[in-house]
């Protein structure tokens, strides 16, 4: 089972957990496969994540961040933590939101960069 964000989950993909609204109401039920109705139903209620398979029972693969070196998921929080400083993410779920993407971009971007070469005098 793998937690996914909202935005990264995919028509094809089975709830291994059943998803809640905010109010307790169940929206969907552990072992359904999802839909792209599902998806924007998620998005409406503000379902941010879910915990899925694949429709064939295998887990899917892990997110961009888990793959990144611990230097660049260094300069990320270093970044991320300057851009946001004036920002109340505790407290302000919309803010919280643009964060996390922000996040997962900037981690994207970092993480497919090359790495620095470093050249030798003289050669």
């Amino acid at each position: 089972m793998a937690r996914m964000l909202l935005e990264t989950l995919t028509a094809g993909m089975k709830l291994s957990k059943p998803v809640f609204n905010m109010n307790g109401v169940l929206l969907l039920r552990a072992g359904e496969v999802l839909s792209a109705k599902h998806l924007e139903i998620f998005k409406t209620w503000g379902i941010r994540e879910a915990d899925v398979l694949r429709e064939d029972g295998t887990e899917p693969e892990a997110p961009v961040e888990a793959a990144t070196s611990p230097e660049v998921r260094a300069a990320v929080e270093r970044e991320i933590a300057h851009r946001f400083r004036r920002a109340n993410v505790k407290t302000n779920a919309a803010m919280a939101d643009i964060m996390r993407v922000a996040t997962r971009r900037l981690t994207v971007r970092l993480a497919s960069q090359p790495a620095p070469t470093t050249s030798q005098p003289g050669r």
